[in-house]
């Protein structure tokens, strides 16, 4: 398996900036590409060759991890699993973290919404920490700070993609039992200069700052997947246009559509994620709209923290290929106009004041696929009359 110091493609770099941090001579920044993505730059002024970068890259294969138990995981306190995107599983992990005066890392907005790592140690600080954020975080100094409060002996909890808490894991270079990795099941990496730019343009559109975005706002049901938008006045108003694009793949970063780490084989001590399909999964199981976690507990730790806290929550285990059949296993295809439309971004034909207008033409489905999807739905309610 390829790392990018070895080919230098993109598509073998995931951005966790591991490199950068544990390089001797710092010879290594993390700079920003012409599409908003983070990448090293060696200057070879500095350099010695001495190959650490190649050796502490995340990308490469991982043994098959035999302790991973799936289930279908749902928080018992409805108003934490409000808050959630899904079933609620982060929060009771994160509070029993934070009793043990313990440190949990997840990612939040600051007032620019620009979304990065930061730290609590109080069980108000973890509503920061829930619901989605679909944009790339910013890492900053989070993998310092974590082996900071493990040097320390305190407990710490780290949560974020799958890619993000491999980097951490090789960053720090050795087992810590105070540490706790949790990973979101996650589809890809949006880039942080397209939702900045799309922001701005809904901001010059409205003739007003952007307050928050709830990308999965239970307010319509856990399967309405349109985001919701409030403005600095308290407005609020729906608009999917960049959920769509982030779906239909035309706004990641290259590596999601190379992810080593998109199977069924967890290395984190948790994964999280919906449950879709559970009517397939098991169909005992009712869907109330108010959602419910795919949960995995993958090592010895994290079923020692289970046991801790199961009486919060309702599990059922389930067959873990079956489970990720109906969810993200495997890698996504590349939108065909994606290098159509960062070109644009890249040569400012596409920009904070049209960007959205450039989303809904690239992502418009054509007019058959249209109305064959507008038949599948009528048939879908005749069926269930």
């Amino acid at each position: 398996m390829s790392n990018y110091f070895e080919t230098y493609d993109k598509k073998d770099c995931n951005g966790c900036g591991v490199c950068a941090l544990r390089c001797p001579k710092k010879a290594i920044t993390m700079q920003e590409d012409k599409e908003g993505f983070l990448y090293p730059v060696i200057d070879e002024s500095k350099c010695i060759h001495c190959g650490l970068c190649k050796k502490i890259c995340p990308n490469h294969d991982y043994p098959n991890n035999n302790l991973v138990k799936t289930y279908i995981g749902i928080n018992n306190n409805n108003e934490d699993k409000k808050r959630s995107s899904s079933g609620g599983m982060f929060y009771p992990i994160a509070k029993w973290i934070i009793k043990q005066k313990g440190i949990v890392f997840g990612v939040t907005y600051d007032e620019n919404l620009v979304a990065k790592h930061d730290f609590t140690d109080n069980i108000e600080g973890l509503k920061n920490f829930q619901g989605s954020k679909y944009v790339k975080s910013d890492l900053n100094d989070s993998y310092q700070k974590v082996k900071d409060f493990l040097n320390e002996k305190k407990y710490v909890m780290f949560s974020g993609t799958p890619c993000q808490c491999q980097g951490l894991r090789t960053f720090l270079g050795k087992e810590y039992d105070k540490l706790i990795t949790c990973e979101i099941l996650c589809h890809a990496n949006p880039s942080p200069k397209v939702f900045k730019m799309y922001k701005l343009n809904l901001e010059q559109i409205k003739k007003q700052k952007v307050k928050r975005i709830s990308f999965r706002s239970k307010e319509n049901g856990w399967n309405n997947k349109t985001p919701i938008i409030e403005l600095k006045d308290g407005q609020k108003f729906k608009d999917k246009i960049y959920y769509k694009c982030f779906a239909e793949e035309l706004i990641n970063r290259p590596s999601c559509y190379n992810c080593h780490f998109c199977s069924s084989n967890r290395q984190s001590d948790f994964t999280i994620g919906d449950m879709w399909g559970i009517n397939k999964i098991d169909p005992t199981i009712k869907d109330d709209d108010t959602g419910i976690s795919l949960f995995c507990v993958n090592t010895k730790k994290g079923n020692e923290i289970l046991d801790e806290i199961k009486n919060e929550l309702y599990l059922k285990e389930v067959n873990t290929e079956l489970a990720f059949s109906y969810n993200h296993h495997e890698n996504v295809p590349v939108h065909k106009k994606r290098e159509e439309f960062f070109k644009g971004i890249s040569d400012g034909t596409i920009n904070e004041t049209n960007v959205i207008k450039y989303m809904n033409l690239y992502t418009k489905r054509p007019l058959y696929r249209r109305v064959l999807g507008k038949c599948k739905r009528i048939i879908k309610k005749i069926i269930k009359r």
